[in-house]
């Protein structure tokens, strides 16, 4: 195979629903993983790569309004909010920059990316590095490569390249559609 894996399973993320969608998909990672330590030499070490636009760099906030400010009033409001924002921003900038400084990085063609590294059971553990809410990794595989996760801010199925086995066992376990691909397909836009 080009891509050096037998097979490459998409799995399609959850239906969209109001409540609980991204609880459903973070347990479509963690059935990777969970799978995946399964079928790896190397499940205490994986590494995750995270999509540096996911809101872990310094913060830009802009604000816009659809009306011009009614009167001076308004317009002090206004002037009030930006500033507060960016006081905020400062704050946020200042508390994770030095953090995020020392974090691997590497440069894909159109993205940057975060390198963290834990074992395949650290999928769910993932954070942001300013709130407690999950970050799904982008890229994510066992240290001896036997498998290899993808998806991407702008798609929402998870591809897995790995031993037919591998690929077969995830699929039989999928709450979601899946199936199989090969290169010649085109990525869908599901965004």
């Amino acid at each position: 195979m080009p891509n050096g894996y037998e097979s490459t399973l998409r799995l399609h993320a959850p239906d969209p629903s109001p409540d609980g969608w991204w609880e459903l998909y973070r347990d479509l990672f963690d059935l990777v993983a969970s799978v995946g330590a399964g079928y790896t030499s190397t499940p205490e070490l994986a590494w995750f790569a995270i999509w540096e636009g996911h809101g872990f760099g310094p913060g830009t906030t802009s604000i816009g309004w659809r009306d011009p400010p009614a009167d001076d009033a308004e317009r002090q409001r206004r002037a009030a909010e930006r500033e507060r924002h960016r006081n905020a921003e400062r704050e946020r900038n200042a508390r994770i920059g030095p953090a995020l400084a020392a974090v691997p990085r590497f440069d894909l063609p159109d993205r940057a990316y975060y390198l963290t590294s834990g074992p395949v059971s650290a999928m769910t553990g993932l954070r942001y590095p300013d709130n407690d809410g999950w970050r799904n990794p982008d890229l994510f595989w066992p240290d001896d490569r036997t498998w290899f996760a993808a998806t991407d801010v702008d798609f929402w199925s998870v591809y897995v390249g790995g031993s037919d086995a591998s690929t077969s066992d995830l699929a039989s376990r999928s709450p979601t559609l899946c199936e199989f691909v090969d290169l010649d397909n085109r990525l869908p836009i599901e965004d």
